[in-house]
């Protein structure tokens, strides 16, 4: 049996207004951090050089406060932590988790078994078998001090299936495989947007933890 995987469209509709409450979810959730590392910076001591994994674990934590307050008791939404890691459900067609991505809205965690077969649209013992399992996440600067964007990406594999952004900018069945020698001259309309960089499986990073 496999994943039924939503393209693009079919995803929009089943999301409905739950896709502007996740991107908004982000943004809030991003908003929090940088009133959080304001009130850090002016502790006794001066500031200190936190990794960008620590950042990034008190961001996932806000946007997890905002997901869970604004989607928990909706009709259809589950909003919980499935094997450790936290998630929303939408009926029996989607889950998201929510990740920071970077330029090309790949992901970065260790290369766990869970990780991979996530990553793959395979089935992990914990978590709903039917759903598509897709991304929500944000494209930080590198001071960590604004985000670029926030985004909603469903992967197979290191391959992009298709990404959202609020805002309204889409690309459906992009089928990035960055192995592919080909990928500047098949996808010249989104060459500004998504940096392709040969010989690179996005998606694989062997850095960070859950809460990035």
């Amino acid at each position: 049996m496999e994943r039924k995987i939503y393209g693009l469209q079919d995803a929009l509709a089943i999301l409905g207004e739950t896709r502007n409450e996740i991107f908004n979810s982000i943004d809030n959730g991003f908003e929090d951090f940088l009133k959080i590392w304001q009130f850090i910076n002016t502790l006794e001591g001066g500031p200190v050089s936190y990794k960008m994994r620590t950042k990034a674990g008190i961001v996932h934590e806000q946007i997890k406060k905002y997901a869970m307050n604004t989607l928990s008791g909706k009709a259809g939404i589950k909003v919980d932590e499935f094997r450790g890691i936290f998630g929303v459900q939408i009926n029996e067609e989607l889950f998201i988790r929510f990740k920071k991505m970077d330029d090309t809205y790949a992901v970065r965690n260790l290369q766990t078994s869970q990780h991979k077969t996530y990553m793959k649209q395979g089935f992990i013992e914990g978590f709903p078998n039917e759903p598509t399992l897709l991304f929500a996440g944000y494209i930080p600067d590198k001071a960590f001090s604004k985000i670029k964007g926030a985004y909603i990406a469903c992967w197979i594999g290191s391959v992009l299936e298709w990404v959202d952004e609020a805002g309204n900018y889409r690309v459906e069945q992009m089928r990035l495989d960055f192995d592919s020698e080909r990928a500047d001259e098949l996808f010249p309309a989104i060459e500004k947007r998504i940096k392709a960089k040969k010989g690179t499986h996005t998606g694989d990073k062997k850095t960070g933890t859950d809460g990035e």
